[in-house]
């Protein structure tokens, strides 16, 4: 029979998440930052369960976390919608480039 205990998630262990999350963010390092993620998501499933009880420090630590982590998503997605509007211009730059290319090559046909 397995024991039913809990694993107390400390204080420092939550301070480390919001410190990896900013650090990796920062970094763009998103492979490091997808598996902090994912330890992040275990652990907040240990913190669901119902005999898990913690500290009123240790809760307001999660949710530092919690906010760290909304400002983390939030640079993401500006970051993802800014690399969506370099390659909508290096497309559309690319179609010109190319209009002219063609323009060029057709001259020259002309021109003989």
């Amino acid at each position: 029979m397995k024991a039913n205990h809990s694993v107390q998630i400390t204080i420092e262990q939550w301070q480390q998440f919001s410190l990896g999350l900013r650090h990796y963010g920062d970094a763009q390092d998103w492979t490091n930052l997808v598996k902090l993620n994912q330890l992040l998501i275990k652990a907040l499933h240990q913190v669901a369960r119902a005999d898990f009880t913690e500290t009123p420090q240790q809760a307001f630590a999660r949710v530092e976390v919690e906010k760290v982590h909304t400002q983390v998503l939030r640079d993401l997605k500006l970051a993802r919608d800014q690399l969506s509007k370099e390659l909508a211009g290096f497309n559309s730059s690319q179609v010109g480039l190319l209009a002219y290319q063609f323009t060029c090559i057709s001259g020259e046909v002309d021109d003989i």
